[in-house]
């Protein structure tokens, strides 16, 4: 996500409400509970929706798309937040 959110920052125009409603398109998943207690049994990978929520929180661009603030669902204080590379 970091990789292409740095390229978007090198695009005219680019339309992050599109890029960010695509990627949690991607993963949106709907189970029963028993099949998300499988998943998290069975699979090493997050559940659908972490994959999407939490991987969404770390940047700021997703927080200056959807003008999100401190109270906000989705808020993540910036020193919570998880910087790779």
């Amino acid at each position: 996500m970091k990789v292409i959110l740095s390229m978007a920052k090198k695009k005219e125009n680019f339309d992050y409400d599109a890029f960010f409603t695509s990627y949690a398109k991607l993963w949106r998943r709907i189970n029963t509970r028993e099949m998300e207690y499988l998943s998290i049994l069975r699979d090493t990978h997050p559940v659908h929706y972490l994959r999407t929520n939490v991987t969404l929180q770390q940047f700021d661009e997703f927080y200056e798309t959807y003008e999100i603030k401190e109270g906000d669902g989705m808020y993540l204080a910036p020193e919570d937040r998880v910087i790779v590379w």
